[in-house]
């Protein structure tokens, strides 16, 4: 009868012990997570986010807008042609010697080509160019004939002496706006970057908890466990014996929970990376940058010298300017100058018509004055004064607003260091504080409530040191968007342009 009890506890032993050694084997086979840094994730988040990808776009915009200034600079060739145009129609004509009007058939075939270089002085505002043409007509009807008109070469001018200038103005907004371009450009990687801090610790954050939970549940069964066997002792009442149980499954919910927020965290990550996040990876907490201390009278001239919105203020003002300007010389009398010089023959034949040039000579002066417009124009040029003191005013507003906020950031900056530090501190103090509470109850000298406020204690500290390395981490990311100029390696923040229009 012994042996026939003892057959089912051996099979039970050995299922059991197969089936641990089979967790232990397949805990073995699995390869440990890899840490990742925050600079890691920056990095991805920079090559392969679309937020990366529109950056790069928004500047291959305004790249092409500023070649387009660049070219407008240089000369023109043009060419222009009308090989064959033939027209047949009743025309209406005069007879002379009927002394009246009458409908003739006309029939012409017309030949026209010009050649033409255009070149604009950005400093006077002249066109200058030079062209060349010929044309060839045939009539057909009564009588066939033949005439060829060319214009070998003719040069000149276009001369605006009181007119707006566009090209001297273009040519200082056009810099402008492509320099605002560029910093635009270093701002929104900037941008990504403060994104991907919140990401990064969002899952750095939720894997924390995680850890937590699974070492408050292990703590949690085996004080159950110990429980248990105080409680056949009779040295712990039922109710701290369930209380210990409802610790277990408390544990066991919140570690479901936690892994589900913990897997969300990181799919909203690898969403913002497109899938870049390698598998079976865990966030690695970045250090704090030791006794970095930020200057304001620093950070405030870098933020003036690189931020676009200093360089968009800038670039108002010179627009403001430009459009009074331009109200101005468009609503005052308006004198230009046109002159061209060059040499043109008629005949019958292609060659006669290059040979015996005669000289083809033009001069123009054009000048207009309103006499009355009932204020018209002097309302314009008023608007367009105010239009520009409005602006300064704005620069001046939005200039104090800006230095403010590059103040408050910097200071913040400054101060979170040490809070940070705090906080680990305090973290590390309320972890062992609640060793030292664990070792208090397995010995009876604390209740159960003084154990579970101190596990409370301890995952609140975790979690607030995490939080606030999550500030540190976002202020000196939105001090370096503001100045766009690396603190930690001492260097402004600078791109490859050129690597950016090849992606």
């Amino acid at each position: 009868m012994l042996k026939n009890k003892l057959i089912p506890i051996v099979l039970i032993a050995c299922c059991l012990w197969c089936h641990n050694m089979k967790s232990q084997n397949s805990s073995s086979l699995q390869s440990p997570e890899k840490k990742v840094s925050l600079n890691d994730i920056l990095n991805l988040a920079n090559k392969n986010s679309l937020d990366a990808f529109k950056a790069k776009r928004k500047y291959g915009v305004n790249y092409w807008q500023y070649r387009s200034f660049k070219s407008s600079l240089l000369p023109k060739i043009d060419f222009e042609a009308r090989p064959f145009t033939f027209n047949r129609a009743l025309v209406e004509r005069y007879d002379s010697q009927q002394n009246i009007d009458v409908f003739r058939q006309q029939q012409n075939l017309n030949s026209f080509a010009n050649v033409s270089i255009n070149q604009n002085i950005r400093t006077t505002g002249t066109s200058v160019f030079i062209n060349s043409s010929f044309n060839r007509l045939k009539n057909s009807g009564d009588f066939d004939t033949e005439s060829y008109n060319a214009t070998p070469i003719r040069i000149g001018l276009i001369q605006p002496l009181m007119a707006f200038n566009r090209f001297k103005w273009e040519h200082k907004t056009a810099p402008l706006q492509y320099q605002k371009a560029k910093q635009d450009f270093i701002y929104e990687l900037q941008t990504i970057n403060l994104k991907t801090v919140d990401l990064f610790f969002n899952w750095a954050l939720a894997k924390k908890k995680v850890d937590i939970a699974k070492e408050n549940k292990v703590s949690a069964e085996r004080l159950f466990k110990i429980g248990k066997r105080r409680y056949d002792l009779g040295a712990i009442e039922k109710n701290d014996l369930l209380n210990l149980e409802l610790d277990v499954y408390n544990a066991t919910t919140s570690l479901t929970q936690n892994g589900q927020a913990l897997e969300k965290a990181k799919a909203a990550l690898k969403l913002f990376l497109r899938d870049g996040l390698p598998d079976n990876v865990a966030p690695e907490l970045p250090e704090l940058i030791s006794d970095m201390q930020i200057d304001i009278d620093q950070a405030t001239n870098l933020a003036h010298t690189n931020n676009p919105d200093i360089i968009n203020l800038k670039l108002k003002k010179v627009e403001a300017s430009r459009d009074l300007d331009k109200a101005i010389k468009d609503n005052r009398f308006d004198l230009s100058l046109n002159a061209s010089y060059g040499l043109n023959q008629r005949a019958n034949t292609f060659r006669d018509a290059y040979g015996n040039l005669l000289d083809q000579q033009m001069v123009s002066v054009n000048f207009s004055i309103p006499i009355l417009d009932w204020g018209e124009r002097r309302g314009k040029i008023k608007t367009a004064r105010m239009n520009k003191e409005v602006v300064d005013i704005e620069f001046q507003q939005e200039e104090d607003t800006f230095n403010q906020d590059i103040t408050q950031k910097v200071m913040e900056f400054n101060i979170q260091k040490e809070l940070v530090s705090g906080a680990l501190k305090t973290s590390e103090i309320a972890r062992q504080s609640y060793k030292i509470t664990e070792k208090r109850f397995l010995s009876a000298r604390v209740d159960l409530l003084n154990l579970t406020s101190a596990r409370k204690a301890w995952q609140s500290a975790t979690e607030s040191y995490i939080q606030s390395l999550l500030n540190y981490w976002k202020l000196y990311y939105q001090v370096q968007q503001l100045t766009l100029y690396d603190f930690i390696n001492d260097i402004p923040l600078k791109q490859d342009f050129d690597t950016v229009l090849e992606n």
